[in-house]
């Protein structure tokens, strides 16, 4: 069955498998960058040598900084599969784009998505964990070559985003009839940065079931209005 024919993303079962190999991934990720800086230091006094030491200092600080930014991707992919288990996925052709601030400072990747209940208006979207480089920010950027982009056609998309969202592309060799996705990265509402979205945010836009189905969705707790 095609994915934007199910109820829910993640009644699309090449959806859950693409999850489960995600998330496994940054699970081994953490474990792996967890554990190289105390391999790197038995080397390190193993094999003592000033050249050798720099050298392994860097790796080690490098291992220590990915350990700590691992546990937010695993954390990402938590939030991923709530949403998957809330809404339908959408292929389409999302324009995205890097504005510029009016200092001419560059912002971070945003995505222009279609308000659900409104045609015609669109609602801003920024990729979740905004200051890491991502598979997609190489892709989308204005120097990126065209057969990089073109790997990001269609974008998927599932969520609803007056709130939050989840894009995907479609896996490599998968048949034109049945695609499965690939890449899944969570997107936020502009000025969201908090592991935990604040449902408030353009809760006016919403209608009280949309509002209560989002809330039901990441399961938040916070203040009502």
């Amino acid at each position: 069955m095609h994915p934007a024919n199910n109820p829910t993303a993640w009644e699309h079962p090449p959806t859950r498998r693409a999850w489960a190999k995600q998330t496994t991934i940054s699970v081994l990720a953490f474990i792996g960058w967890f554990l190289s800086p105390w391999c790197l230091l038995i080397l390190l006094l193993a094999f003592y040598s000033l050249a050798l030491s720099i050298f392994i200092i860097i790796l080690m600080g490098y291992g220590a900084y990915r350990a700590k930014i691992q546990p937010a991707q695993i954390l990402a992919n938590v939030r991923i599969r709530r949403v998957l288990r809330a809404y339908p996925w959408r292929l389409d052709d999302i324009p995205y784009s890097f504005p510029t601030l009016p200092g001419g400072t560059p912002t971070k990747l945003c995505l222009t998505i279609p308000h659900p209940a409104q045609p015609g208006e669109t609602f801003l979207m920024y990729q979740h964990l905004r200051d890491l480089p991502t598979w997609w920010t190489r892709r989308m950027g204005p120097r990126a070559k065209p057969e990089l982009k073109a790997q990001l056609k269609p974008i998927w998309f599932v969520g609803d985003p007056r709130f939050f969202g989840v894009i995907a592309v479609t896996k490599p060799g998968s048949a034109p009839e049945t695609p499965a996705p690939k890449r899944m990265h969570l997107i936020v509402q502009v000025g969201e940065t908090k592991q935990t979205a604040p449902i408030d945010v353009n809760s006016w836009q919403a209608s009280p079931e949309d509002l209560a189905h989002a809330r039901q969705a990441i399961g938040w707790r916070g203040p009502r209005g």
